[in-house]
């Protein structure tokens, strides 16, 4: 493994956002909750530079910092007592932006600064990240960022295998991003850049490494955005406080999603070829799990007006995430045209909601020097920009800038046409 000290082509690393299935509140209490990623993901575009330099670009929340790669302090894993104290290391001559892009930044320097050795700092990089998720959601965009950051520092130094195809290096960018989810979140379960390393669904519960479920069965989702904000903290302390004014009460219940999220662990493992009879049995558990936390008193006015329009035309939503606000996900069936699915989203939209028709169960990150196969980044970039008729703002000078300024202005849908294939 060498790292990319001289001529490197440009590539893009994608990785997944995530949606809660099951098992939302009742994790904290050790049950058992089931994850899987969704088909929105954030996409970095990764080009050299020869000056050395670090620059990181997010168009979307309009960050756009250069660092002096040497003036960024090199670090250790164990050079913090917790990695959100990154801040107290960095120099006064590295400007830290306010606003919503500055723990990404922060993220960028805790990372770099303990995976790229002095040696690797002679590669001087670009990164420009896109997401297709929207932030605070609840849909992951945290570790999706974190998990494709990771995964390009990796690949910069050389210390991912088979480009992050590989078990091991997959285990690799998975601890790395969730050292970033700490910078971000203090005290993260992990379970959000898992998903995103991994792909796929996932079983997990608290105190214990997540599962991988081996499974066929990708999921048709409607996610719904209700707009309305929410505090995680504030719900999770209600459900707390219910439980101490009826703890057998809702014990059972918490025991009873805990019975969903196993009985949906054993659907997508299932082996039957039934697909008709496993959809109907996963439209009864999202029926009922939206139920029992609804009871729990974390749902809300906008979630269940998102169940009385799905459930108009027999379609099953839930909550997922904290609730009180937020998302819901509705199963899409299979049979289910993706013009009807159309009308539906149109409905919410109608109602004030953002609705995203997709697919959860997909790949996780990956790594690609090559669009469809054949293209490489920048000739598919050039195509993009031709298809969708946009001007680029100009360069600041550096061989690939002009390709970083097009990436920061392309549409959603010729991002998307990076997805894995």
């Amino acid at each position: 493994m060498v790292a990319m000290h001289r001529d490197w082509s440009p590539f893009v690393v994608s990785a997944p956002g995530k949606v809660i299935l099951f098992g939302e509140h009742a994790v904290v209490y050790g049950k058992a909750a089931i994850a899987g990623s969704l088909d929105m993901r954030a996409y970095a575009l990764v080009t050299p530079r020869t000056d050395g330099k670090a620059r990181m670009v997010l168009p979307d929340i309009d960050v756009d910092v250069l660092f002096d790669s040497h003036a960024l302090p090199r670090l250790q894993s164990t050079s913090l007592s917790h990695p959100s104290e990154v801040e107290a290391l960095v120099p006064n001559s590295i400007n830290i932006p306010e606003g919503p892009g500055r723990t990404a930044v922060l993220t960028l320097v805790y990372l770099y600064g303990c995976i790229f050795t002095d040696s690797d700092r002679n590669t001087g990089f670009t990164i420009c990240v896109r997401s297709l998720l929207p932030v605070g959601a609840g849909l992951g965009s945290s570790a999706a960022f974190n998990v494709a950051l990771s995964a390009t520092l990796l690949q910069l130094t050389g210390q991912l295998r088979e480009e992050g195809a590989s078990a091991s290096d997959r285990k690799l960018i998975n601890q790395w991003a969730f050292h970033g989810e700490q910078v971000a979140h203090g005290t993260p379960s992990g379970i959000d850049n898992s998903v995103a390393t991994y792909g796929g669904f996932l079983k997990y519960v608290k105190g214990e490494p997540s599962v991988s479920l081996e499974s066929s069965h990708a999921l048709r989702v409607l996610i719904t955005n209700t707009n309305v904000p929410k505090s995680t903290k504030a719900l999770v302390a209600g459900v707390r406080a219910l439980r101490d004014q009826h703890p057998s009460v809702v014990d059972g219940i918490l025991d009873s999603i805990h019975s969903i999220s196993t009985s949906a662990a054993a659907l997508f493992q299932s082996t039957s070829e039934d697909e008709a009879a496993l959809e109907q049995q996963m439209q009864d558990i999202i029926r009922i799990n939206h139920g029992l936390l609804s009871t729990l008193g974390v749902s809300h006015k906008s979630l269940e007006r998102v169940r009385e329009i799905t459930a108009a035309r027999n379609l099953a939503s839930k909550l997922t995430g904290a609730g009180g606000g937020g998302c819901a996900l509705t199963l899409i069936p299979n049979g289910m045209a993706s013009d009807d699915a159309e009308v539906v989203a149109r409905e919410m939209e109608d109602a004030g909601f953002n609705c995203y028709q997709t697919v959860v169960g997909g790949g996780g990150v990956a790594i690609a020097r090559n669009v469809n196969g054949s293209a490489t980044v920048e000739q598919w970039l050039a195509e993009a920009m031709a298809r969708h008729g946009s001007t680029p703002v100009g360069s600041d000078g550096d061989v690939y800038g002009g390709a970083v300024a097009e990436f920061a202005i392309l549409p959603a849908a010729a991002i998307s046409e990076l997805r894995p294939q």
